[in-house]
């Protein structure tokens, strides 16, 4: 271990040449920084009375320890506190907060995108990540998906020959096609559905809405959804399907959440982050993606999937493969059975 004598303080403080009032330090601090944008007549005044504060939080701070590390030059510091100031004093207001941005997750094939006012844009797998202005009109066509990342958690995905207004990231307007939402933030987070033949409106869910011959479709995958049509408010649950015609006549039916119609889906699925995150957690998100529960074959397994860290990337493998790749550096295997994911030590027997 190193003495703490060989430790060097450094001491931010200018040294005093006659003028350490705060005056006399911002006169200095100017004469450094050289010449600036003009300010106005009183701004002299108002950068002393800005600085002031600081200046007597700063001489406060250095009686209570004796050290403190100033970064940059004296002419960095005048020029930040002229920044100060004009932002501060000079330009009344503060910035006004961004509105959350809707940005492109996964681009399998070509998304057309047209922003309100501006021409289509054809965004391919390498404009991922891109922002996607509201109001815009989005267009896949045969052989082409996305899947755009909302706030709070919210996913959209948007299968082939599909045409679609997003409103907001919390709206959007379905004219043909198929959209699926995932919401997990609770009722407040709900995504609305709007479509001619009815308004859907998700309440911490993953469900499917699809125009298909004059019909408006919806499928609960997991969750509650609620579907309005000419003052009728339809609650439609976790396995249910929900087919209601142009005449306003309703067919409803039932789906499990591992049903190849939700395939699809994972076709565009977000990446899962695995980098420093555990096997429970990975776990977790294939049995979203794919329906099936997880079942563990014992607690002794449990325990080492709750506790074992992942690190790496599964980029470009679906859920459906993922714990194929994954699981073997855990000594973790996993195994299908109808509806269920089982989780067993790699060197057990079946």
């Amino acid at each position: 271990m190193k003495n703490d004598d060989t430790k060097q303080d450094v001491d931010g403080r200018i040294p005093d040449d006659g003028t350490s009032g705060p005056d006399g330090l911002v006169e200095r601090l100017l004469h450094a920084a050289g010449p600036g944008p003009e300010i106005p007549a009183d701004g002299a005044q108002q950068v002393k009375d800005a600085i002031r504060p600081l200046w007597r939080e700063g001489v406060t701070a250095r009686s209570r320890q004796r050290s403190r590390l100033w970064a940059g030059s004296l002419a960095a510091a005048a020029a930040l506190i002229i920044a100060i100031v004009y932002l501060g004093v000079l330009q009344p207001g503060a910035p006004q907060p961004q509105q959350p941005t809707i940005v492109a997750a996964v681009i399998d094939g070509t998304l057309e995108v047209t922003p309100p006012g501006s021409n289509a844009m054809f965004l391919t797998a390498d404009d991922a990540t891109s922002e996607i202005p509201r109001a815009s009109l989005i267009r896949t066509r045969s052989g082409s998906r996305a899947s755009l990342a909302l706030t709070n958690q919210r996913s959209l995905r948007i299968d082939t020959d599909t045409e679609l207004r997003l409103d907001s990231e919390a709206s959007l307007s379905l004219d043909s096609g198929a959209v699926y939402i995932e919401s997990r933030n609770g009722a407040e987070s709900g995504v609305e559905v709007r479509t001619a033949l009815g308004t859907a409106t998700d309440i911490g869910t993953q469900f499917e809405v699809r125009i298909r011959d004059q019909s408006l479709e919806v499928k609960v995958r997991e969750g509650l959804v609620s579907l309005t049509r000419n003052g009728q408010d339809f609650r439609i649950t976790e396995g249910v399907t929900l087919s209601m015609n142009e005449d306003g006549s309703v067919q409803t039916g039932s789906i499990t959440p591992f049903d190849p119609a939700w395939l699809w889906t994972q076709e565009i699925a977000p990446v899962f982050e695995i980098e420093g995150q555990t096997v429970m957690a990975f776990l977790d998100w294939v049995s979203s993606e794919t329906g099936f529960s997880l079942r563990f074959s014992d607690s002794e397994v449990e325990n080492l999937a709750a506790n074992t860290i992942l690190h790496g990337s599964i980029e470009g493998l679906s859920p459906a493969l993922a714990p194929a790749a994954i699981l073997p550096s855990a000594r973790l295997t996993a195994s299908k059975e109808p509806g269920v994911l089982l989780i067993r030590r790699l060197d057990s027997e079946k």
